[in-house]
């Protein structure tokens, strides 16, 4: 029964794990509560995590890396690389695999693949190569690297400290060297030959190191043109923000010509004169509809003066319910107007009502809509268990106000003949059209009704956009000049990526305030391998996704210094602090020096580096707090006291009568190969620690029972939770490079899964050799 329990956590933890429902630490806080409350762990054991050599370790070795970034070493190593290899892809390859290689083998993999980033742009546009040919190969080559030391990576730190609990010798700083260098030799091989030709062509066309390149990459191009503003227009001697262009237009001012000069990211107190001709970005095509609209009138008219509607139509409130189909979804996500054939005219939420842009409202269980239509569809509804009805009647429309307000389509309208559904009237202005007064005749719910000179379209919110629209007068669209500049002398084009650990994630832009707070404005996000370039200030940032910026060098090379981002463009880095270069390269080499020596453990050499760097100003304290990666530090502690459990309850006896079974007939070699095979499907959507604290009882009991060392089958589990390149998912590494080389999932499967099964096969072979069994 204790086992079936447990099985049953360790499974749901898996499953939350990989589906990250919920945080991966709290998971992991989670399954330890469970735990204690269980009886499987007393509380001093439970907690033993957190002070174990392994976090020690981890912790001192994050600060560590981090000082050889903040003092310019890494970048030195990284800049050197295309003056040396030149514009050769298949050279690039090999050395930047072996740089970021080397880098990992003593800091955090993730810290060796960001540091190189911004080089690896730089390098892939001046050898005009497509960066999904060069950023891969850079992430797998800092995870093969951080397996050829015990520093290199958490689960060599982990598997080590597992042995030593047991009374078993413990792996040593360079035990892992000769087959993790082999590991690493052999995947920049297989990346220069058969995985070459597996890495994707043409994601992102080549990585920009201008403007012009820059735009192309974002498919910027169909989205510029010019607005001009006729001599005597009302915006004559308005700001740029009280003319709110951007919100009645939907563009995003990029500069100004004026008289023949041209100012780039204007202020929002840039004061408009007549002749101005402003560079936007936006959708043209909507553009020119929304100006079309400037024609029809806006008037207010009391609900007793409309006709009545025809007697098949009326009102009604409805409650969406718990456990509803649309909750959490839009009216547009559910088709709501095809799928009931009614309109929603209102959605009350915490004594709120909202009125527009009601297609890209999500709705929430417990709102209530006000709907109009006919009966027989309102009756359907309510049968529905996704909706409560609450009141049904005509009377229901009158609680959208005593005075609704009415669009007037005048002769000669270009509205005149379409359909309210193709007017487009929602999408454009957010408006939901309630009907249409036609004579002595009120019409509801007719998005398919054609539309005829002299008709009242009924609206129950105040039309801004439209009244917007009325002011700006006789504005101009033309294309003009495709290849006009973005920059200038003072202000840039900056890619950026959202970088480990960031704050942003998670996040939209609006939230951020993203203009307000770094005075740049975001054109398009790059995400799965294409640009987005729609609904930006609504759009959650995730980690690794790519952001293109435009706006003042000056607030571009602030963001540089913003651990929440990694600035990829090469010159807008934040400077280093190179003078205390030679104080973060004397505590990496004083962790060396303490190992080896075998004077101090590796804990506290680690320990003892850390300290060096931030006593000598090569790191501060607050930058060492941000480069610690805290999820995986109590990711790893929560999840550590989880293999005493499994040896506690019979667990790991278990799983290890069932390898010893199966695979112990065969031998030595085919019960490794089924342990590292496991660890590395594990990691596949596991970090690696996690998979080597869930392996490494399993590992134990299957070396007593076949009466063989354990050191064979740990290095195995070890080194193969670091294999593991099948999704972007598997490492972080992996998936910080993902925007920036316009990755898909699929890329990293159809690379990573031969590579994977190369090195598990290697590792077989190789880890006898070294560690007999």
């Amino acid at each position: 029964m204790q086992i079936a329990f447990l099985f049953a956590l360790l499974g749901t933890m898996v499953y939350l794990f990989l589906t990250e429902k919920l945080p991966v630490d709290l998971t992991a806080f989670l399954g330890l509560l469970v735990l204690i409350f269980g009886g499987y762990l007393t509380p001093s054991e439970a907690f033993t995590g957190f002070s174990s050599p392994a976090v020690i370790t981890m912790l001192s070795v994050f600060i560590v890396g981090a000082a050889l970034l903040e003092t310019g070493v890494a970048d030195m190593i990284a800049g050197r690389v295309h003056r040396i290899v030149g514009n050769s892809e298949t050279r690039l390859i090999a050395v930047l695999m072996l740089v970021a290689g080397g880098l990992s083998a003593f800091m955090n993999n993730i810290a060796a693949t960001a540091v190189m980033m911004p080089a690896v742009a730089t390098i892939a546009g001046r050898a005009g190569l497509d960066p999904s040919r060069l950023f891969m190969p850079l992430a797998f080559g800092a995870i093969l690297g951080g397996t050829t030391t015990l520093v290199g990576t958490p689960p060599n730190i982990v598997a080590a400290q597992l042995l030593g609990e047991r009374g078993l010798e413990p792996f040593s700083l360079f035990d892992f060297t000769p087959i993790g260098l082999a590991m690493l030799g052999v995947g920049t091989l297989f990346m220069l030959t058969f995985g070459r030709r597996l890495l994707p062509r043409g994601k992102r066309g080549q990585t920009p190191s201008v403007a012009g390149e820059l735009r192309q990459v974002y498919r910027l191009d169909e989205r510029l043109f010019w607005i001009r503003i006729p001599n005597d227009s009302p915006l004559g001697g308005r700001s740029l923000a009280a003319t709110r262009l951007g919100n009645t237009l939907g563009v995003k001012v990029l500069g100004i010509v004026r008289e023949g000069s041209r100012r780039m990211a204007p202020e929002g107190d840039t004061i408009l004169r007549g002749g101005d001709v402003l560079f936007v970005q936006g959708e043209l095509d909507d553009i020119e509809r929304l100006l079309r609209l400037r024609e029809l009138e806006v008037e207010e008219t009391q609900v007793a003066r409309v006709p009545p509607p025809l007697r098949d139509m009326s009102g009604a409130r409805f409650r969406v319910a718990p456990g509803s189909v649309v909750a959490g979804r839009t009216l547009r996500d559910v088709s709501f107007r095809q799928v009931y054939g009614l309109v929603v005219l209102g959605v009350y939420r915490s004594g709120l009502m909202y009125r527009t842009h009601l297609a890209e409202t999500e709705l929430e269980a417990g709102d209530e809509i006000l709907v109009v239509g006919r009966r027989s569809n309102l009756e359907s509804l309510a049968r529905s268990p996704d909706f409560a009805l609450l009141e049904l009647g005509r009377r229901v429309i009158r609680e959208l106000g005593d005075r609704l307000h009415a669009i007037c389509v005048p002769a000669g309208s270009p509205l005149v003949g379409s359909t309210i559904a193709s007017s487009r009237l929602g999408e454009l202005v957010g408006l939901t059209v309630a009907g249409l007064v036609r004579g002595a005749e009120t019409r509801l719910a007719v998005p398919d009704e054609v539309l005829e000179a002299g008709d009242r379209l009924l609206v129950a919110a105040q039309p801004d956009a439209l009244l917007d629209l009325m002011v700006l007068g006789d504005v101009e669209l033309d294309r003009g000049d495709a290849e006009s500049p973005l920059e200038s002398e003072d202000v840039g084009v900056a890619e950026v990526a959202v970088a480990p650990r960031s704050s942003l994630v998670g996040r939209t832009l609006q939230d951020l305030d993203f203009r307000g707070r770094f005075g740049l404005l975001v054109l398009a996000l790059w995400r799965e391998g294409r640009p987005v370039h729609m609904d930006l200030a609504d759009e959650a940032l995730r980690f690794g996704d790519a952001l293109l910026l435009h706006g003042p060098r000056e607030n571009i090379q602030r963001l540089a210094t913003n651990p929440d981002v990694l600035v990829l463009s090469g010159a807008d880095q934040a400077p280093r602090r190179t003078k205390k270069a030679k104080y973060a390269v004397a505590g990496l080499l004083a962790l060396v020096a303490l190992v080896v020596s075998g004077f101090q453990p590796v804990h506290v050499a680690a320990f003892a580096a850390a300290t060096i760097v931030l006593l000598a100003g090569a790191l501060t304290m607050p930058e060492a707090y941000r480069a610690i990666e805290w999820k995986a530090i109590f990711l790893v502690a929560a999840v550590l006291p989880v293999g005493v459990a499994m040896e506690r309850t019979g667990a790991a006896g278990l799983l290890a009568n069932s390898v010893v079974t199966v695979a112990g007939p065969l031998g030595s070699y085919p019960t490794l190969a089924a342990l590292v095979v496991i660890a590395s499907l594990l990691s596949q959507g596991l970090d690696g620690a996690p998979s080597v604290v869930l392996m490494a009882p399993v590992v134990i009991q299957t070396a007593e029972g076949l009466g063989i060392s354990p050191h064979p089958l740990m290095m195995g589990v070890s080194l193969a939770a670091s294999a593991a390149f099948m999704t972007p998912f598997s490492h972080k590494a992996n998936l910080l490079v993902m925007g920036a080389g316009g990755y898909r999932s699929s890329d990293y499967l159809r690379v990573g899964t031969p590579l994977t099964v190369v090195l598990l096969a290697l590792m077989v072979f190789m880890i006898p050799i070294f560690f007999p069994f």
